[in-house]
């Protein structure tokens, strides 16, 4: 019986790692269509990095939402955030969990929000993202806004 609580315990201590790489992530640059926010429903460019340094937490930057045409001229959202590594089937299939801080250049106004980013190894480093985001924009009474945007992003990953 004495064993059977020793073995117990050992079990109930014993460590598990899923993932002894220190330090993975992505880098990626894609399309967005914008289904709500400012200037109505668009198609615009993203830029986006996302690190985990040694666990399943990490950090975000993104530059999100950017319409370079000169007609419609939008400079986007700059945000950063952290990552939460939600579940996952390395190396091929990984499903992140973010949440962002950050400013429309446009408005100047401060932003927060998060959102849900899958990522698609297709060989070797290369993947495709998948990214679906809410963000507030706080703009005063009248000018604040709810901005909803999916996301579509070619990555290399390390």
């Amino acid at each position: 019986m004495n064993r059977l609580v020793a073995i117990g315990v050992l079990l109930a201590c014993a460590r598990a790692s899923a993932d002894p790489r220190p330090f993975h992530g992505s880098v990626g640059v894609g399309g967005s269509f914008v289904l709500a926010g400012a200037q109505g429903d668009r198609h615009r460019l993203d830029i986006a990095l996302d690190f985990k340094p040694r666990s399943r937490y990490g950090f975000t930057l993104a530059w999100r939402a950017i319409e370079p045409r000169d007609l419609d001229h939008h400079d986007g959202l700059l945000m950063a955030g952290i990552v939460y590594e939600g579940a996952a089937a390395r190396p091929r299939l990984v499903l992140d969990l973010h949440g962002d801080a950050g400013i429309d250049l446009d408005a100047r106004a401060p932003l927060i929000g998060g959102g849900v980013r899958t990522t698609l190894t297709i060989i070797g480093p290369l993947g495709v993202v998948l990214d679906s985001g809410v963000y507030l924009v706080i703009d005063g009474i009248d000018d604040s806004r709810l901005h909803i945007q999916g996301t579509t992003l070619l990555v290399g990953r390390w």
